[in-house]
């Protein structure tokens, strides 16, 4: 189980996305863009051991259009977007830098399931976040009926060794299509121009009980060509939705985990975390 608790704010929509950047660089994350108006925010970190180079592209456009400039938000889009740009060289100050992943397309990183969001929407805001990644939970007023979202970018827990910048992944409970996450590159192929998609499993069977006790479990990523290679940390999912409900609790001796519902009704999932509900530790 999880050591990690995850803080709650509540923050409204058109300052999400500068507080998401604010609390990285809180953690010890850099920006080290040096042309902000082609290359963005590049994100950098050593990671917490202090052996790490991560890097990633983030903007405040609401689309995947490599030229928009949709604003995520001053307007009521859904989503902002992200790229697995790989290791980052920045210009001189007001020239673009290289990215070694140049050939990645923009991700979108959504704030909940298929719905319009106004700027001054209040969210409610879980994140946990250090110098390996940044993992957040928008949620909403039970009123609004719209469905939680989860994101984790980041490094993850490995199964085997990596070089300094592999391995960094980008997750989400609204990932597009299909049950599965974007990868930098794995080990034996780090030349790669663009990031790998990866599948996704649960290390549990098909129920979700045994007895009174709820199973959840971490969700595993791998390769076609190297198999498990490592684990989402601080995130449980579960084996279907039987006995499961929106806002749950889950105790565990002193620790609690909370239930969310991340698409609505019967809706096809499209999740990196392959059930639509999922946990995490509140206190």
């Amino acid at each position: 189980m999880s050591d990690t608790i995850f803080n709650k704010i509540t923050v409204l929509k058109k300052d999400l996305y500068s507080k998401l950047k604010q609390i990285m660089l809180e953690s010890g994350w850099q920006n080290i863009s040096s042309r902000p108006s082609t290359d963005y925010d590049v994100m950098f970190s050593n990671g917490e051991d202090g052996k790490k180079e991560i890097y990633f592209q983030i903007r405040d456009i609401a689309s995947t259009i490599a030229g928009s400039s949709t604003s995520f938000s001053n307007s009521s889009a859904r989503v902002f977007s992200m790229r697995l740009s790989g290791k980052y060289l920045p210009g001189a100050s007001g020239v673009s830098g290289t990215f070694s992943k140049n050939s990645d397309t923009w991700k979108a990183v959504a704030i909940t399931y298929q719905s319009e969001i106004l700027p001054n929407q209040p969210i409610e805001l879980y994140y946990n976040c250090n110098k390996d990644r940044l993992i957040f939970l928008t949620d909403y007023a039970l009123s609004l009926a719209l469905p939680s979202t989860l994101n984790y970018i980041g490094v993850p827990v490995t199964l085997a060794d990596e070089h300094e910048w592999s391995a960094f992944l980008f997750a989400s409970s609204s990932i597009g299509s299909g049950r599965r996450l974007y990868v930098t590159d794995i080990k034996n192929d780090y030349s790669v121009t663009a990031p790998i998609t990866c599948l996704t499993y649960l290390g549990l069977g098909s129920k979700n009980r045994i007895g009174e006790n709820i199973l959840m479990s971490n969700v595993i990523y791998g390769s076609t060509s190297e198999g498990l290679k490592g684990t989402i940390p601080e995130v449980f999912s579960f084996a279907s939705t039987d006995g499961l409900v929106n806002g749950d609790l889950i105790k565990d001796a002193d620790k609690v985990y909370k239930i969310f519902e991340t698409t609505p009704g019967t809706s096809t999932i499209y999740s990196s975390f392959i059930s639509k509900f999922i946990a995490i530790r509140i206190q």
